[in-house]
């Protein structure tokens, strides 16, 4: 599920209360927010994300298995996979995920054949 360790839980803290700041103006920054407000946000959002994973609409925090790969989003949408490297010289070893005309397939199609998708993002 979630670990003590898995960032994604404060991230999403700071970004919902972001999100609360734009609603309403005299909420203090995150910094600026009591601790006890902070941890009970933390807290929160840990349980969103529990929820979140265990809906399969979010991955584990950790690797399921070493033959699994990690697949990126950047802040533009960008998608990147983990490259592994033969031995392992590079445990940050990224690769972009490009869009190949030539490969693409319709999504209904496999939809119909059994194939499950789930939206991750928005690229630009």
């Amino acid at each position: 599920m979630t670990t003590p360790t898995d960032g994604r839980a404060l991230q999403l803290a700071q970004h919902m209360h972001r999100i609360a700041r734009e609603k309403a103006t005299r909420l203090p920054e995150w910094a600026d927010l009591p601790l006890t407000f902070r941890d009970q946000a933390v807290a929160e959002a840990r349980l969103w994300l529990r929820a979140a994973v265990e809906a399969h609409i979010a991955p584990l925090a950790d690797r399921p298995t070493d033959k699994h790969d990690a697949v990126w989003v950047d802040d533009d949408g960008g998608l990147w996979a983990e490259y592994q490297t033969s031995p392992p010289s590079h445990g940050d070893a990224i690769l972009p995920l490009v869009w190949a005309s030539e490969e693409c397939s319709s999504k209904a199609e496999l939809e119909d054949r059994g194939a499950e998708f789930r939206l991750l993002g928005w690229s630009r």
